[in-house]
């Protein structure tokens, strides 16, 4: 899910599929992998992409943030120095509304390249669930917590840069009041009380940092919970239905047996009458 594109392929119920994320587009020479010149794969040759007229479109960067997953644009331009080579020339215009590859309309020799810069300077946030007073179970997407439980959502990320906050965005209230807390000691934790049904859904935390002056943000991956009963409060519950109609139709069973024995045909008819209405 976290691969915006891949070598797809199939398998079959039970089996294991190992994916290799493959985005033909890089960032290179700069400070982390969303910064720097902006280079392209195509018909399997990685060149540096430069354009003829001189000038390189802030959405177009936005494009290259956007491909790359590396949140916003910051700035993006286009530079010479760089030594004479094959280039694959690209249409900032087409960047804008697609990807940088399917942009590359010709092959040239140049001197000029572009250099982006994304602001993906943040660490990606962790999130976890915690309960205080009831069951929780982990579940293949997420986790599940016990009806009426209490709960608790932690966000955390790694340390690099001090202070910030963390914004818990969930179903249990409108956007608008979605909470944020301050970041203390690199996470935040979000109490919740009496779990119950409105409270499952997607919970996603996201970071929020001024660093030089720039807002900057960073989101975890989507953690699912949902609300219910553990499966071994299902089970106690199951095995005392079946006990108590056991309780019940033994009884009954005995004495339709002693009927039968004693050849009593009218006590066997209201014994078959009262074993019909149940």
């Amino acid at each position: 899910m976290d691969c915006p594109r891949s070598n797809s392929s199939t398998c079959s119920s039970g089996a294991t599929v190992n994916l290799t994320c493959s985005e033909p587009l890089r960032l290179v020479g700069g400070a982390s992998r969303c910064a720097g010149t902006v280079e392209v794969k195509h018909r399997g040759e990685w060149r540096r992409v430069d354009e003829h007229y001189g000038f390189w479109y802030q959405e177009a960067t936005v494009g290259v943030c956007r491909d790359l997953d590396c949140g916003s644009a910051v700035y993006g331009q286009k530079r010479g120095g760089f030594p004479e080579g094959p280039v694959w020339m690209v249409s900032p215009d087409c960047v804008k509304e697609s990807s940088v590859r399917g942009c590359v309309y010709s092959s040239s020799s140049s001197s000029s390249g572009v250099e982006v810069k994304c602001s993906e300077l943040l660490n990606r946030p962790i999130i976890s669930v915690s309960v205080s007073d009831g069951a929780s179970e982990l579940q293949p997407q997420g986790v599940r917590v016990q009806l009426g439980s209490k709960f608790r959502v932690k966000c955390s990320v790694e340390p690099q840069y001090p202070g910030g906050s963390f914004r818990l965005l969930s179903p249990a209230a409108p956007p608008a009041q979605n909470r944020t807390l301050p970041a203390v000691n690199h996470s935040a934790h979000f109490l919740f009380s009496d779990a119950d049904h409105a409270h499952k859904g997607n919970y996603t935390c996201v970071y929020l940092l001024q660093v030089f002056n720039h807002n900057f943000s960073s989101q975890s991956h989507t953690l699912q919970l949902s609300v219910g009963e553990s499966d071994s409060d299902l089970i106690i519950r199951v095995v005392v239905i079946l006990l108590l109609k056991l309780l019940y139709i033994l009884p009954m069973s005995y004495y339709y047996c002693k009927v039968r024995a004693r050849g009593g045909a009218r006590e066997r008819l209201q014994l078959r009458v009262r074993l019909v209405q149940m």
